[in-house]
């Protein structure tokens, strides 16, 4: 569609969304969310502050795709009797993929008999509505409106521009579209995603986590026990319960205690936040600590323990971990790594099989082999799936406001910000015993 530059007002009412302009994205480099201002006092035909954008944002998350706008008078659409007017809205219109001059899809904002609404349109049939918003709300002198990305085709990336049309009195239409027609810079869609590893190091990627590479095939002097995402790429690492591991993608191979006489096997393996190295716990709670980033700092392998230790997790600051114990006992360690709560006095159905951090270094999930979660600090509580094949792994959104957990036949159960990407659709050749969700981000050095 393309359309022209200039604003018109007739006695039939034109919407602005038929006179908006296209151009290029606005320079900058690709980011998440992006906020757009708005040059004051540029409403055509006439100055309207109630119709003058001064700001706009749009926010690409991995569910949902969120916008706001600001005017230079907010007022709430559901008390002005201007805004009771089918003619007066605000439009976000997308470009996912069509040249300039052209967009994509309009998120049309607007009362509707009464209620405040929100609807995305092709712009191809501006007449019906694709979906309707996730979210749309006036609060905080700000319009907003929320929309599921698979509702335009989980894109990539998108740009955006932000316009209104506001009706002054039945012959006058007010307008304010984007400054010199020019519209966002690029936002990009959050990578995200999981692996799942099974005992024979089969990996079964989900999302936009991709495959780098597998154990299936080779002959295993020990089976897997566990697997870690690189925080700093794509790619993994899992270990055997001798500690052999084995490096995939972008994960650099920083040693191992495959040749190392074991008091206890292995049962798990936690990487740093910069992706710089990674720790290997046994059962007894000995630490294995490999990489530049990796510090050693403390064990409970000279200590008598009631449970044996199912797992740990690193603080997301670098400097602690976390090891817990099939009862939920907790043992922190480092100066990163607080006490939060244990279940080490509480009469569990099952054992705790495993653990993950949030990411203000101020909580933690475990989560038992029948699903039950537990949460400490600032974790969020979820109301558990109980039941079904045992729970052998848990991650962490990379939000650190959700979890997805696995069971030994591959079903993935997803709580909070995780979306569930889904789960295998047969039983596997071994059973599951690992997770881990893909994060992509600027390493920080370990202190």
């Amino acid at each position: 569609m393309t359309l022209p530059l200039r604003w018109r007002v007739a006695s039939a009412v034109t919407s602005l969304f038929a006179v908006a302009a296209m151009a290029a994205p606005a320079s900058g480099a690709n980011v998440t969310t992006v906020s757009m201002p708005d040059a004051a006092g540029d409403t055509q035909p006439m100055t309207l502050s109630q119709a003058d954008i001064v700001t706009s944002t749009a926010t690409f998350k991995p569910t949902e795709i969120a916008f706001t706008v600001v005017t230079a008078t907010p007022e709430d659409p559901r008390l002005s009797p201007n805004w009771a007017q089918p003619a007066t809205k605000i439009s976000w219109l997308i470009r996912t993929g069509t040249p300039a001059p052209g967009f994509d899809y309009e998120l049309r904002y607007q009362m509707i008999n009464g209620t405040l609404a929100a609807n995305v349109f092709s712009a191809s049939d501006p007449a019906n509505p694709l979906c309707a918003a996730t979210k749309v709300d006036y609060s905080g002198k700000t319009y907003r409106a929320s929309i599921d990305p698979a509702c335009i085709n989980r894109p990539q990336s998108l740009t955006y521009a932000a316009t209104i049309d506001y009706q002054y009195d039945p012959n006058t239409l007010v307008t304010d579209g984007p400054d010199n027609s020019s519209y966002s810079a690029s936002l990009i869609r959050p990578t995200l995603g999981y692996w799942l590893v099974g005992r024979d190091g089969g990996i079964f990627s989900f999302g936009d986590a991709p495959f780098a590479g597998s154990t299936g095939n080779i002959h295993l002097n020990q089976p897997i026990v566990g697997m870690a995402a690189n925080p700093a790429g794509p790619g993994y690492w899992f270990v055997a319960a001798d500690g052999g591991v084995f490096a995939f993608g972008g994960a650099p191979f920083y040693g191992s205690t495959g040749n190392i006489h074991l008091n206890k096997p292995i049962v798990g393996m936690a990487a740093l936040p910069s992706g710089q190295g990674y720790y290997l716990v046994a059962s007894d709670g000995g630490i294995f600590a490999f990489g530049p980033d990796a510090k050693f700092r403390g064990s409970t392998g000279a200590i008598k323990l009631n449970k044996p230790i199912v797992g740990m997790t690193v603080a997301p600051n670098g400097r602690g971990y976390w090891l817990v114990a099939s009862d939920g006992g907790i043992f922190a360690f480092g100066n990163g790594a607080d006490f939060f709560g244990s279940t080490g006095n509480v009469k569990l159905n099952q054992p705790i099989i495993g653990m993950a951090p949030t990411n203000s270094n101020q909580g933690y999930w475990f989560v038992a082999a029948d699903g039950g979660i537990f949460s400490f600090g600032d974790a969020l509580s979820f109301t558990p799936k109980l039941g079904g094949s045992p729970v052998t792994a848990v991650t962490a959104a990379p939000d650190g406001k959700g979890l997805w957990v696995t069971r030994a036949d591959g079903t993935v159960n997803a709580y909070g910000s995780a979306p569930d990407y889904g789960s295998l659709t047969v039983p596997p050749n071994q059973p599951i015993v690992g997770i881990a969700s893909l994060e992509v981000t600027t390493p920080a050095p370990a202190q």
